[in-house]
């Protein structure tokens, strides 16, 4: 798997080439193989095709011009606004991909609503499990030459696609699925010396302790 891990990318160009139900079925079930705390498995895969993507894209185009305008219903203030090109772009490329994939977290909490701190940490729970699912999910399509893009651009457009969505729980997520032809290189990783702090050491066997001990 780490050759996949290493090829991996987030692909902004679909062709309009359908992926066969078979290797879909089999990128859906790579992502209920993620763990999950007490094995809750809260996620649910809502996907969509064909002519669906063109009413998920209005609700997506819908949110970001809400969001654009400065709505007091808005979900994001004015410092955000400098994402919104990307957004609009985004919907640019879930409108070609010929599946796309939203993640729902089932036992999600109302993002509007205030919760005790203890619920907030198994939200927290909940979203980590969920997230290696996603993991899981892009991993397989990699290994079957299969682009994905994990965006969460879609929250531009939360209420809209929520009420599109009509489902149980809150959106994590939406994977855009597809065939490429096009080179993408990697973006450059912060090396581990700058990511990773050591603290403590292995203790030594007890065969090197006492070498360690006869040598002095």
């Amino acid at each position: 798997m780490i050759e996949e891990i290493y090829k991996r990318r987030s692909i902004r160009h679909f062709l309009q080439k359908p992926i066969a139900q078979e290797d879909l079925d089999e990128i859906l079930t790579a992502a209920t193989w993620a763990p999950s705390e007490k094995n809750e498995q809260p996620w649910k895969f809502i996907i969509i095709r064909g002519e669906e993507r063109k009413a998920m894209v209005k609700c997506l185009k819908k949110g970001i011009m809400r969001n654009r305008k400065g709505d007091e219903t808005a979900i994001f203030s004015k410092g955000y606004d400098k994402f919104i090109p990307s957004a609009i772009y985004t919907a640019r490329v879930l409108e070609q991909a010929p599946v796309i994939v939203f993640v729902v977290n089932t036992k999600g909490m109302d993002y509007r609503q205030s919760y005790p701190s203890d619920k907030y940490m198994m939200e927290l729970a909940d979203i980590q499990s969920i997230s290696a699912a996603i993991q899981n999910m892009c991993l397989e399509a990699t290994a079957r030459n299969i682009g994905s893009l994990w965006t969460c651009n879609i929250f531009f457009a939360y209420d809209e696609l929520k009420e599109w969505l009509h489902a149980d729980g809150e959106m994590v997520a939406a994977i855009a699925l597809g065939y490429t032809d096009k080179e993408i290189k990697a973006m450059p990783r912060k090396p581990l010396a700058e990511v990773v702090e050591y603290r403590g050491e292995y203790p030594q066997p007890k065969d090197e302790v006492q070498e360690a001990a006869e040598a002095e």
